[in-house]
């Protein structure tokens, strides 16, 4: 096998008819591994971050795609050039595309990986438990490299299969009782109104509402917002137009008397709702909980939609999440270092750290 490196953002882009052949054939359609998103996160990196793909070919062509991307940062307090999966803040879970045995594709990437010095290990963060790539990583990287599995990340989502009023039926009394309360409040307060937008252009006015809903969110101060965070302003203006486009966008939007006070942008694909980002204006007062009401009645209507069957709320243990979530994804994560006394010493020092950590989860302390 061949490994092509494309690192400019015009070959890249010159990929687009391959990338979504290999994704037909493999089978991995979601939006989240399409040549679109990828080709936003590219736009989106920061001078700090150089993406990059690797391109497998065999002597029939090619037969993998494969989104890095390049960062310097620390691992327990030494300094490492990390190369990752090609991200986004707001990525539902990320993965390979490989046609057929994930093996082949393995040996070659990873063979290209070691001839060159410009990283010192391989972040793979947010990959599917249920993925080939990886349950063929995990096989393969024993007895070949050093490396070292991470605690994996949960994404919790709702099963929408049934219908809302079961669904209902089998919350608790609390859970009831706190969804009418805030209905009831916001009634009392204005006129509460919520809109789903499924074509949206970045220069319209849904699209400002999106973002000053997310400049008066809590996420704003540290800079977290779509409106503050470094390039997620052009990250989601670019994915609106394609989304858009794709059919995925789903943007949703509560407002109280007319003005919008919560949001939510999802893309939806192949039956799965993901939602990528969800905002309230923090000025609100809590009791009024606009987040909690908009929740409730998107939830309320993906019942009622016979093409989706589940709402996957995004990766992280969030309280909010649990409330409404019937079950989790596992995503996995590893870590590969590289050959060489430097790569040596980071695992010895990663796999100490890791460790001790087990010891003091197992003894009850805080880790």
């Amino acid at each position: 096998m061949r490994v092509r490196r494309i690192d400019t953002i015009e070959a890249f882009e010159a990929l687009a008819p391959l990338w979504q052949a290999v994704a037909t054939e493999s089978g991995q359609t979601s939006p989240f591994l399409s040549h679109d998103w990828f080709g936003c996160c590219w736009r989106a990196a920061t001078a700090a971050r150089q993406p990059e793909v690797l391109l497998v070919e065999d002597s029939a062509g090619p037969v993998a795609v494969v989104p890095l991307v390049h960062w310097s940062g620390a691992l327990h307090g030494l300094p490492v050039r990390f190369v990752g999966m090609l991200n986004a803040p707001d990525t539902a879970f990320a993965d390979w595309l490989i046609v057929g045995r994930p093996e082949p594709v393995i040996e070659a990437v990873m063979g290209d990986l070691t001839t060159r010095g410009d990283w010192d290990v391989l972040a793979l963060n947010s990959v599917p438990a249920s993925s080939l790539t990886l349950k063929a990583l995990q096989g393969w990287l024993p007895g070949r490299y050093r490396w070292q599995p991470i605690g994996s990340i949960r994404s919790p989502y709702l099963n929408t299969a049934g219908t809302w009023q079961e669904f209902w039926a089998g919350t608790s009394q609390r859970f009831k009782k706190t969804v009418r309360n805030v209905r009831n409040r916001l009634a009392k307060v204005g006129a509460v109104s919520v809109e789903e937008h499924r074509i949206v252009s970045p220069d319209s006015s849904v699209f400002a509402d999106l973002v000053a809903v997310s400049a008066c969110s809590w996420k704003a101060k540290d800079k977290l917002a779509i409106a503050t965070m470094p390039g997620m302003a052009d990250f989601f203006r670019e994915l609106t137009v394609r989304a858009s486009a794709r059919g995925w966008l789903r943007l949703w939007i509560m407002r109280l008397d007319g003005k919008p006070v919560a949001t939510e942008y999802q893309l939806e694909a192949d039956g799965r709702v993901h939602a990528l980002r969800a905002d309230f204006d923090a000025e609100v007062p809590d009791e009024l909980s606009p987040g909690t009401h908009l929740t409730a009645e998107i939830v309320r209507a993906l019942f009622g939609r016979d093409s989706v069957y589940e709402y996957d709320m995004g990766p992280g243990d969030n309280e909010y999440k649990s409330r409404w979530a019937s079950a989790t994804h596992e995503l996995g994560r590893l870590r590969v270092f590289r050959p060489g006394a430097y790569g040596t010493l980071l695992h010895t020092v990663e796999a100490r750290v890791l460790s001790a950590v087990r010891r003091l989860r197992s003894q009850g302390a805080p880790a």
